[in-house]
């Protein structure tokens, strides 16, 4: 195996990591609408974000991937959110 497989396995392997964990953030996430749909809480927490965001960038040893950072937990947020949506429309849909 050349170094480009090795370094594409890698990559692989990482994204395998990565999906698990994404997964069990979306899980969390539906609690997550669950509670705040029970007490009537907004979805979107602009300050709460910002702090994670911010959070997430500190976690990093290389800062030159502050941007990327960013925009990924950005990213990662908004589905996040989406998903809470998605879930407090089907809880209205199916109460109705």
């Amino acid at each position: 195996m050349g170094k480009h497989d090795e370094l594409r396995s890698e990559i692989d392997r990482i994204d395998r990591e990565m999906i698990k964990l994404f997964e069990q953030r979306m899980k969390i996430t539906a609690e997550i609408a669950e509670y705040k749909r029970a007490n009537n809480i907004p979805v979107l927490d602009r300050a709460r974000e910002d702090k994670v965001i911010e959070k997430n960038v500190s976690y990093l040893s290389d800062h030159s991937l502050d941007q990327y950072t960013r925009a990924f937990s950005k990213r990662l947020m908004e589905l996040s959110r989406s998903r809470q949506h998605e879930q407090l429309e089907d809880k209205k849909i199916k109460t109705c």
